[in-house]
């Protein structure tokens, strides 16, 4: 069995060959003695192995950093810091699991801009269609850290028709394209990750455990994966691979805090608004995706994914983000440039998402929220110093109608450590929160709007223009 990135290991050969007896067997009629098969392969584990990178993913790097891509059962190759593809002149290895289909690319080149007839199929979220292209280029290219997707709203055939396309345009697969017997154990989702690249999981309706949520984290950037042996009760190799995933619900089902920091959550538009089509604005959505538009749709973004290869290496983000987003945000910008010839409306859309996503954490936090209905119902503009224990009394007065005993601080103390794990949020926010050191008993803390640097003066003043 191949490990990802090295050479071909061969198990024990008391395992192998019984399972070679019967490969022989079905496939060529023929009775070899285990015997024979045995002798044979001392004779070749007796030869020093040669080391061999075999390929796994939907793409993947070489020894160069050329990736390679199948395409229509034939390895194709992106050179090194090249957006063209070409045709390797040497083999290539690689596995798949055997669930997954080729991909189907009518050609080798299309119209980056064709990327955008989605939205002739479906309603996206309002203002997140970069994030979106983004997140399809991300996906195929699996030695990039990856993100989950997570898609919530009403019940709706465009939630659907998102999540499924997205699946067939990044890892089409001969059955099961939407999982929806719900793993709950990590046997359960190491299972469908021997059989999707792409881990889709549909409509799912209760919480995911926090075991499924820790191993769908594991996979986002790599993890082992044991093989086993028809037949047989140990395992004999361990891959390390990488396993996106794409989930859907009414509300947002992660809750495994580390997953969430690596999720992109998106809310479909409600049913009200994609039923509104008017000939002055919209035109209606096509009813069904064609093969001829789904091959256009890949196309474009097999294009766009070696514009993104040739130039990803040479990217640099200025601007500070989450370390487990800077691939995403890289990948974001060229795919912007490459669509409206300037990243700013991808800047625009990523820092929308953020502070929208940050208000909903802000609303789960209890501290976090008392702090925000302080500052707005007492009119401060500016940031206030305060021993822990005064602010454990002001805040007490703005504690969430809806926040339980269990989850507000019972003490100074406790206030102390939530508003440590609060500060980046409220940071986010333009809030500042940061102890100032211990004088007597108790600890000093500055809680307080902070004006905005020039930076951000510029952007909001870009926004609104």
């Amino acid at each position: 069995m191949p490990i990802d990135g090295g050479p071909v290991l061969i198990p024990e050969t008391e395992i192998v060959a019984p399972l070679i007896k019967k490969i022989v067997a079905d496939y060529s009629q023929r009775d070899v003695t285990e015997r024979s098969i045995l002798d044979a392969l001392d004779v070749i584990l007796n030869e020093p192995a040669s080391p061999q990178l075999i390929g796994h993913g939907r793409t993947w790097l070489g020894q160069n950093l050329e990736r390679y891509i199948e395409l229509n059962g034939t390895v194709m190759m992106f050179p090194t810091g090249q957006e063209i593809m070409t045709q390797p002149q040497n083999l290539c290895p690689y596995w798949h699991p055997s669930n997954s289909r080729s991909f189907q690319a009518p050609s080798i080149q299309g119209d980056i801009k064709d990327l955008k007839a989605i939205e002739s199929y479906i309603t996206l979220p309002k203002d997140r269609e970069l994030l979106i292209y983004t997140y399809l280029v991300l996906c195929l290219m699996p030695d990039k850290q990856q993100l989950a997707l997570e898609i919530t709203g009403e019940r709706s055939s465009d939630a659907s028709k998102l999540q499924q396309l997205i699946k067939n345009l990044v890892d089409p697969v001969r059955k099961e394209t939407a999982i929806r017997d719900i793993p709950k154990t990590v046997k359960e989702i190491d299972r469908c990750a021997w059989r999707h690249h792409a881990i889709s999981l549909e409509d799912i309706e209760d919480s995911l455990s926090p075991v499924v949520q820790r191993r769908l984290f594991e996979y986002l950037r790599k993890a082992p994966l044991n093989w086993k042996p028809v037949g047989c009760h140990e395992s004999t190799s361990t891959l390390m691979v990488s396993r996106t995933c794409i989930l859907s619900s009414s509300e947002p089902v992660i809750t495994y805090d580390a997953l969430s920091d690596v999720t992109l959550s998106l809310e479909m538009p409600p049913l009200s608004y994609t039923q509104q089509v008017s000939p002055s604005f919209s035109t209606p959505k096509q009813q069904r995706i064609t093969g001829r538009l789904q091959a256009t749709i890949f196309n474009a973004l097999l294009t766009l994914l070696g514009k993104v290869h040739s130039q990803a290496g040479r990217m640099r983000i200025e601007r500070e983000v989450p370390a487990k987003w800077r691939d995403f945000c890289r990948i974001g910008v060229i795919v912007s440039i490459a669509l409206t010839r300037s990243d700013t409306l991808f800047w625009l859309q990523y820092d929308a998402y953020w502070k929208e996503r940050l208000c909903e954490i802000t609303e789960e936090e209890p501290v976090a929220q008392a702090i925000v209905d302080y500052i707005s119902k007492n009119d401060i503009k500016e940031a206030i110093e305060k021993p822990v224990k005064a602010w454990f009394a002001t805040l007490a007065e703005h504690q969430p109608i809806w926040a339980s005993e269990s989850k507000w601080p019972r003490e100074p103390r406790g206030l102390g450590s939530a508003l440590k794990r609060i500060a980046p949020l409220l940071e986010a926010q333009r809030i500042t929160c940061y102890s100032n050191g211990k004088r007597g008993s108790y600890r000093h803390w500055v809680i307080g709007p902070r004006p905005p640097s020039l930076e951000e003066t510029l952007r909001d003043i870009h926004e609104f223009l």
